[in-house]
């Protein structure tokens, strides 16, 4: 900015300088002509200077402002290899010669410190992570380790630091099974599927055990047999403690009804043949099974033709275990067989 009121000052000066010699009020020549002439050139001249000096006075301000936020960016690296630095001079401290306090997991942290100041000054202190400003910290599950911790006394003229090796030692606890109900009702071929949420306060691996019949995955598929109580205990350790939770499962009986085999659905005989009918009958269940068969065959099964029984018949088989009856039908074709007449005697009329 100076240089432009500087060049300012020129310009008004031959200005004046110009009037004063009275040519401005002359009539003009051809001397002052050429006078306005190189006038002209020499205010385009300052003017291009100007421009000059604008131009440059703007690169310069540029590389200030460059110079600038290197300086910053130099600061912010600077302050992150500091914290770098503290942070490995904390991993690097020899801890053996440290004063020692000991606390357990779920302690709460209260450190009460005792400062000799000759000049009476008031003192006050900051402390490390992670103790806040107070000089406390409430521990929880999982905080276990050793903490070197720096005590920085300040009596607003100098200051003195104190480290300490502050060591929290595991209160192990069990773990906690949830997402299980203590009481579970199935029906035979139902797929019994547990899934229990099991966590660990103390952050342990923990390890779940599920009992039989269930699979290492906790899964149980019923069947026809699977009726009955159960008392189920789900187990889960940390390698310390063991903690169970138990389930009371019942599975219901859905009864499989008998199955009928060994029978054709249709049978064809002559006049005069023994027709026989006997079928297979189970029950997975295993129940007692009652077997009926229609007439004209019977319960036994057997059925001796005669020559005046030809025709069509439709027999049935009936299997009841109780619970549930199935049939199954048979279609019986007796044919007819002609029998010549037959002489059996003469007399005199």
């Amino acid at each position: 900015m100076k240089k432009y009121s500087v060049l300012l000052v020129l310009v008004c000066l031959m200005f004046i300088v110009g009037c004063v010699s009275g040519n401005y009020f002359k009539v003009p020549t051809e001397d002052t002509a050429n006078e306005e002439n190189e006038l002209i050139k020499e205010i385009q001249e300052i003017e291009k200077q100007l421009k000059s000096l604008e131009e440059d006075e703007a690169v310069e301000e540029v590389e200030e402002l460059n110079e600038e936020l290197e300086e910053e960016v130099v600061e912010e690296i600077d302050e992150e290899e500091t914290e770098e630095i503290e942070e490995e001079l904390e991993e690097a401290v020899d801890t053996s010669n440290l004063e020692k306090l000991e606390v357990q997991e779920t302690d709460l942290v209260n450190l009460e410190i005792e400062v000799q100041d000759l000049d009476q000054d008031k003192v006050t202190y900051t402390f490390s992570k992670p103790l806040n400003e107070e000089g406390r910290w409430q521990t929880n599950y999982g905080d276990a380790g050793e903490y070197v911790i720096t005590i920085t006394a300040d009596d607003g003229m100098v200051t003195s630091t104190k480290q300490i090796l502050l060591v929290v030692k595991k209160k192990n606890v069990p773990p906690v099974i949830t997402n299980l109900e203590s009481i579970m009702k199935a029906k035979e071929g139902d797929i019994i599927v547990l899934t229990p949420k099991v966590s660990d306060p103390n952050k342990d691996e923990v390890e779940i055990t599920f009992p039989s019949p269930f699979d290492e995955l906790g899964i149980w598929e019923t069947d026809h047999t699977s009726a009955g109580t159960y008392d189920l205990a789900v187990k889960a350790s940390d390698g310390e403690m063991d903690v169970e939770f138990t389930i009371k499962l019942t599975v219901t009986d859905v009864n499989v009804p008998p199955k009928i085999e060994g029978v054709k659905s249709s049978m064809t005989v002559k006049e005069g043949e023994k027709v026989t009918i006997k079928p297979t009958v189970t029950d997975l269940d295993g129940d007692q099974v009652t077997v009926t068969i229609s007439e004209p065959v019977g319960d036994d099964g057997v059925w001796e033709t005669s020559y005046t029984d030809h025709g069509e018949y439709v027999v049935t088989i009936t299997a009841d275990d109780g619970k549930d009856k199935v049939t199954f039908t048979v279609d019986l074709t007796v044919e007819d067989v002609n029998v010549p007449p037959q002489i059996i005697g003469v007399r005199l009329g």
